[in-house]
């Protein structure tokens, strides 16, 4: 096991004082507004004034008489006594038209559109600059790894794709100029705003000597025929593949893409065509059923919110708050939105994960895909990211040869690839997918080599990556506390957590009424970006995607609550945490939830894992659900959450709440028994957890040993 550390490439703003007097500041115009010289029809603006309004650092050498404009990802180098120029992401001189006024260097108006990132408005004598919304997807490439340089022109061109039914789908093409072939990315999807995205990194790819392609779904972008969701991306992946293959002008192909663009590209691995050498794909998983139910319950975050969102023409936050607590929700569609959806219903409706609905069409061929992959794969994960669970199976489904030549990486991000444990701190944390994905398949198609191999975690709290011999992780400790009737100094409302098992037996007991669900505050399993009107930012789902400040421990009647005293060291915990739980309750089924939590010296919690298991599914997650459960008998439920690599600080404290919900996360137990997509009433249960004696409940964090 070895660590390493990675920088991120960010855009640097700084303001650096100039002796050259043809750089001296703009004292007499506003920051907003410029002025512009007209020249043989040529548009010049001032270049250190919109420059270092952009952000940027610009220097003078006097010794030789270059301006150095920059960030942290590039520079360029100007002379404008030569007039020639020199930008670092570019191979060879650039010509940019300048010319001298008052001491003053103005560049042509294009060059900082062109090299800058900068959109310029001129109106009349006078002009504004803005960066672009592209700059940071330009930077990735311009800093990539490799060094591969802009070389190229290009040039775009649109295709209508015949799939095999006689469809048209709309497919994008930017490629060097000249003959070829060329190493090309694709990509597939169905979402028309990544489309100024796509543009962008065609752009970038194709002057640095790749094509890229993308393409849009049926019935999305401009292409032809009708959407729905999931169900013809084989068969037009693998259509529009082999219409790639066939094109002189591809040399090879690497396919890519992210959430519902990595299904495009997972779905096909089966039937790669020849010239298809390499993989990137992130945040999606390949066992469905794993991001769309757990333990019998929906994850309607996900789900419900996702198909509102991209099915219908009916959502609004509240709207989707209402359905996701429907009762049957298996006619949510019919009966509330109004809109028949079609698959909507057989999501929610099979949350046993042996059933044959997971193995069959769709569903079946993403999964079955996976270990017939032959071509080196990288796959991204986010620990809060809905899709986490299913990511993971990706790379385990694999086969040996293919891992052998695959690269994995595990970071702190929610699926948009958002950092979500900023309050651990972290100046290491990113590992831009752009940059991941043009260096993967530059290094593979281009250079023959992968770039990297094995698996690459991010260390919570540390701020650091470790690299792992194997996965899934294999702790070399453990820490095991067990629940107590004491109570904890650090908190009159919580109960001790201790390293000792209690000699004598006790309960605690809680009332959980579905009509009235404890809302997750933090959490792996949120995907739904859009607000609501609810004033209070727990309501507000798109803000719970990772780990966030929870309420005091006990903040609700049903939550229990549990604190450690304060660690002695920094402790690295890696793998699944695990609650082993002795219960009981008066309905035939229920759920009990985890919350574990690190809390500072001041007394705030912020979560570091969710877990959450029925009584129907207490033998095992996995498999058909039994339903044999006696009202008032004691069982042992070993709840597991999803793995993680997080150390907690010397001083600090573990905290576990014990409820019966996490909603909107998932769909609230109804304490009837049956399959929650067809239930139509719900019953209140009182609960009992057990404490020591007999009934040793704890908590069994493992923990790993990180080498210098």
């Amino acid at each position: 096991m070895r660590t390493r550390t990675l920088s991120l490439l960010l855009a640097s703003a700084l303001s650096l004082s100039l002796a050259l007097p043809a750089l001296a500041a703009e004292s007499d115009t506003s920051p907003q507004h410029y002025p512009v010289l007209t020249e043989s029809e040529i548009t010049y603006v001032p270049l250190r004034a919109i420059a270092e309004d952009l952000g940027f650092s610009v220097e003078w050498d006097q010794a030789t008489q270059t301006a150095t404009v920059s960030n942290s990802v590039y520079s360029i180098q100007i002379q404008p006594l030569r007039r020639t120029t020199s930008v670092s992401y570019v191979e060879g001189a650039v010509s940019a038209a300048m010319t001298m006024k008052d001491d003053r260097i103005y560049v042509d108006q294009s060059f900082f559109e062109q090299y800058l990132d900068a959109d310029i408005t001129v109106d009349g004598a006078s002009a504004t600059a803005a960066a672009s919304s592209m700059a940071f997807t330009r930077n990735t490439i311009r800093a990539n790894d490799y060094d591969v340089k802009e070389t190229y022109a290009y040039e775009r061109y649109e295709v209508m794709v015949p799939m095999d039914d006689g469809v048209k789908l709309r497919t994008v093409v930017y490629k060097p100029v000249g003959d070829g072939p060329w190493p090309t990315a694709f990509t597939r999807g169905p979402y028309p705003n990544q489309e100024e995205t796509k543009n962008t990194l065609g752009e970038e790819y194709a002057k640095r000597g790749m094509a890229y392609v993308y393409q849009y779904c049926r019935g999305k972008g401009g292409s032809e025929g009708e959407y729905v969701a999931n169900v013809d991306e084989r068969a037009d992946g693998i259509a529009s593949l082999n219409w790639l293959n066939g094109q002189d002008w591809v040399k090879s192909i690497g396919m890519h893409g992210h959430s519902y663009l990595a299904l495009t590209t997972w779905i096909v691995g089966d039937s790669l065509p020849d010239k298809v050498e390499a993989l990137h794909v992130q945040c999606y998983g390949v066992l469905r059923n794993l991001s769309v139910s757990h333990s019998g319950l929906v994850a309607v975050d996900n789900i419900t919110a996702w198909t509102l969102q991209n099915c219908t023409d009916k959502y609004s936050y509240d709207f989707y708050l209402e359905s996701a607590q429907y009762l049957p929700q298996i006619s949510v569609d019919t009966d509330l939105w109004g809109t028949p959806v079609e698959g909507y219903a057989d999501w929610v409706n099979h949350p046993d994960f042996t059933d044959d609905y997971w193995n069959e069409g769709v569903w079946g061929d993403l999964k079955n895909a996976i270990g017939k992959i032959d071509v080196p794969t990288t796959i991204f994960g986010g620990y809060y990211d809905h899709h986490f669970e299913g990511t993971i199976e990706g790379w385990n489904l694999l086969s040996d040869e293919t891992k052998a030549k695959s690269h994995m990486v595990l970071g702190s991000w929610n699926h948009g690839f958002g950092y979500t444990t900023g309050w651990k701190g972290g100046d290491n944390y990113a590992y831009d997918v752009n940059t991941d994905t043009f260096n993967w398949f530059y290094s593979i198609m281009v250079n023959g080599k992968a770039p990297a191999t094995g698996v690459d975690a991010y260390v919570v709290g540390d701020d650091e990556w470790v690299h792992l011999d194997s996965f899934p992780l294999e702790s070399d400790g453990e820490l095991t506390y067990y629940l107590t009737k004491e109570p904890a100094q650090s908190d009159g409302t919580a109960y001790l957590l201790s390293g000792d098992k209690a000699s004598t037996g006790g309960t605690v007991s809680y009332v959980y009424d579905p009509a009235d669900p404890k809302w997750a505050e933090g959490g792996e399993c949120f995907l739904n970006s859009n607000g609501g009107s609810n004033a209070e930012s727990k309501y507000n789902t798109k803000d719970l995607r990772g780990s966030h400040p929870l309420s005091p421990a006990g903040y609700r009647s049903d939550v229990i609550s549990f604190v450690s005293d304060p660690l002695a060291e920094d402790t690295t915990l890696a793998g699944n945490l695990v609650a082993n739980l002795f219960v009981s309750t008066d309905v035939e089924d229920t759920a009990f939830t985890y919350t574990i939590s690190e809390v500072d010296a001041d007394g705030t919690a912020h979560n570091i894992r969710n877990g959450l298991l029925t009584l129907a599914y207490r033998n095992d997650r996995y498999a058909q659900a039994v339903y044999d459960y006696v009202p008032g008998q004691v069982v042992e439920m070993e709840i597991e959450s999803l793995p993680i690599v997080w150390t907690v600080s010397a001083g600090n404290r573990i905290r576990i709440d014990i409820s019966s919900s996490d909603f909107p996360e998932f769909s609230n137990h109804t304490n009837t028994v049956g399959n929650w997509a067809e239930q139509t009433e719900t019953k209140i249960a009182n609960q009992t957890i057990y404490i020591g004696g007999e009934y040793p409940s704890s908590v069994t964090l493992p923990t790993l040993s990180l080498g210098a």
